[in-house]
């Protein structure tokens, strides 16, 4: 196991057994240091009859000037960064997040986020099955990550995200959902899914076709509120039907 991929299970394991948001807090804190980043934020999207956005973030980690200007302007409305993450299901640089230069409004939360020095960062998305979902985005100001990098902290964020919103739901006394139990085809799929196969490869291990063990990654996506084979594998470690 690589350097990053250790440090981003120790960080996990920090995250699952986290009992607070001081924390939660502290391990993305330690996780900045090993990925290169200043700063973070969870939030969820805002629905569109939602007043104020401010009740949005779950744990803001933003410089406080920053914090204040955004929530108070209602820029996780018209933030570039935050509109892509209803269009895509896959991290992405700020950078990538597309706008039109010429529109006032998105152009000025990109280039005021850069008197704070957030000059770049990174997104992950979060989705939900039955809701708006969120993200967690990364800021800094420079930031360079690679490709194991971007994976490893896109795992670190589903932790991240699910850890909060839990803890957040037991404070308020909201019951946390129950994911529904899985076959024993659905676990093997998984299994065989986490230790980095494809769909072909499990179907060849498993003596089934490729459409068969798609079918079985759907259906497990859908009983633990996925969107995509990262979130399924990192939920299914998290309620420990996989380990």
């Amino acid at each position: 196991m690589s350097r990053i991929s250790q440090s981003a299970f120790e960080i996990v394991g920090r995250l699952q057994i986290a009992s607070s948001m001081p924390e939660i807090l502290r391990a993305m804190r330690q996780a900045g240091g090993v990925f290169g980043y200043d700063t973070f934020i969870i939030t969820n999207l805002p629905s569109e009859h939602e007043g104020s956005t401010e009740s949005c973030a779950l744990l803001p980690s933003w410089p406080e000037g920053w914090r204040k200007r955004y929530f108070q302007n209602n820029y996780l409305r018209i933030d570039p960064v935050a509109c892509h993450v209803r269009r895509t299901t896959e991290p992405f640089l700020w950078s990538e997040a597309p706008f039109d230069r010429d529109e006032r409004a998105p152009a000025r939360v990109m280039g005021e986020a850069t008197e704070f020095g957030l000059t770049q960062g990174l997104c992950v998305p979060i989705h939900h099955m039955t809701g708006l979902g969120g993200g967690v985005s990364f800021g800094a100001h420079r930031l360079t990550l690679s490709n194991e990098e971007k994976a490893a902290l896109h795992l670190v964020a589903i932790y991240a995200y699910q850890r909060t919103d839990t803890l957040l739901r037991e404070a308020s006394r909201v019951p946390v959902r129950k994911s529904l139990r899985l076959t024993a085809r659905e676990v093997e799929c998984l299994k065989w899914t986490a230790a980095g196969k494809t769909s072909w490869e499990a179907s060849e291990i498993l003596r089934t076709s490729q459409r068969t063990v798609e079918f079985h990654l759907r259906n497990a996506a859908h009983k633990l509120d996925a969107v995509n084979r990262v979130q399924c594998v990192a939920e299914a470690l998290r309620h420990g039907i996989i380990a």
